[in-house]
């Protein structure tokens, strides 16, 4: 049953092409976009805080990632989220970097009071110093490492899996945020959408597997995408 509703999901996100946009770190735009566009959806990456709200009404879902930090990116993130939230469209908080600085971790915790993300994903760090800050979290919460874990208020899933030349290209945590966004974008129920999203990743991320290289492995994590 857990397959069948994968497929049909991925399969969705492939006939339906949702715009996801991104508003993501430098680093990160290039795999994301690319990735995005293997599962057949459409990125849209955008910063700019004068064209938040009209972006908005044309999103179907929304990523903030907060790894390259400034005043504007922030902005943007706020009247994005803000609009997003008002539209009942879903929203994803990458907040990378919390556990390094009270500015980054500030941030996060603005973009969480005053957007009420639908999930938040983050690493084990990022969630140990980021979670105990909300006295109720009312999103799903992704903790990605050697095993993801995926939190609702009275579910849990555990994922395995992947390959350990992920943690050797860059962005492949961002990307997760995207795939995530791109899921709950035409999966209704958030928790299922992330367990997909996951899924996909580490499906991808497994079978890239390669002796060749890293450059080798991540064009071939981008042919997974396109081809599964």
């Amino acid at each position: 049953m857990i397959d069948s509703l994968f497929h049909l999901s991925l399969h969705q996100l492939r006939q339906t092409a949702p715009v996801v946009h991104c508003i993501t770190n430098h680093v990160a735009m290039d795999l994301t976009a690319n990735a995005l566009l293997a599962v057949g959806a459409r990125p849209l990456m955008a910063a700019a805080p004068a064209e938040m709200e009209e972006l908005a009404q044309v999103a179907n879902a929304l990523l903030i990632n907060i790894g390259t930090l400034d005043d504007t990116l922030i902005q943007a993130s706020l009247i994005a989220g803000r609009a997003m939230h008002q539209l009942g469209k879903p929203i994803v908080l990458d907040p990378v970097g919390v556990q390094v600085s009270n500015y980054r971790l500030q941030a996060a915790l603005t973009i969480i009071n005053e957007c009420h993300p639908t999930i938040v994903k983050g690493n084990q760090r990022e969630m140990e110093v980021l979670l105990p800050k909300i006295a109720r979290p009312e999103f799903i919460a992704v903790t990605t490492g050697e095993q993801d874990t995926i939190i609702a208020a009275n579910r849990q899933e555990q994922l395995m899996g992947g390959s350990t030349m992920m943690t050797q290209v860059t962005a492949m945590g961002c990307t997760a945020g995207a795939m995530i966004a791109a899921m709950a974008s035409v999966e209704p129920d958030p928790f299922l959408a992330s367990c997909y999203a996951i899924r996909l990743m580490k499906d991808a991320g497994a079978n890239a597997q390669t002796e060749v290289g890293l450059g080798t492995y991540r064009q071939r994590f981008i042919d997974y995408l396109s081809h599964v």
